[in-house]
């Protein structure tokens, strides 16, 4: 697997995330903190949800290296994750794993900038990444278990497509 074929997943990835932050500027900071009803994320959790999610692939690549403990994906892993992707893709509301579940409060800002903050980090990792260990699984997803790097993006980047869609409900709600 090729670096040059993360990095462009991880690219469009980035494109997305640029695109709903594009949307959102201007907006009324305290509007975006606020949440549409009871049980329901303001749009800032909804981003910190999002970078939580991303810390925790970020932090599970960091531990693989470490412990040196990762090797090739099997051949399910493309099954587990063309599940994955019609799961979030389908318009049915989920519980988020409770690893990702538990989202403070906060304002757009701090949602904001512990994004930007991740998808350097994951920059970093995945430009200075030795080749050979991306198509390694690397990312764990709390449900659906162990990806490669490539995989991984792909399932992240449909996460936030998914949510990118919650944001602009509740931008018309609140």
């Amino acid at each position: 697997m090729s670096r040059e074929r993360l990095l462009r997943q991880f690219g469009r990835m980035e494109r997305d995330r640029q695109d709903i932050l594009k949307r959102l500027e201007g907006a009324d900071p305290e509007r975006l903190a606020t949440s549409p009803g009871e049980h329901a994320w303001s749009i800032a959790q909804v981003i910190t949800h999002l970078a939580i999610a991303e810390e925790g692939g970020l932090a599970y690549l960091n531990k693989k290296l470490e412990m040196k403990k990762h090797g090739p994906v099997g051949i399910s892993s493309h099954w587990r994750l063309f599940l994955l992707n019609i799961a979030v893709w389908l318009p049915i509301k989920y519980k988020a794993p409770a690893i990702v579940a538990d989202v403070p409060a906060t304002s757009y800002e701090v949602a904001r900038q512990r994004w930007s903050a991740v998808r350097e980090r994951m920059r970093e990792a995945y430009t200075t990444i030795d080749t050979s260990f991306i198509g390694h699984d690397l990312y764990k997803h709390p449900m659906a278990g162990r990806f490669n790097l490539i995989q991984g993006v792909r399932f992240m980047r449909r996460h936030v497509q998914h949510h990118k869609a919650q944001i602009h409900r509740t931008l018309r709600q609140v």
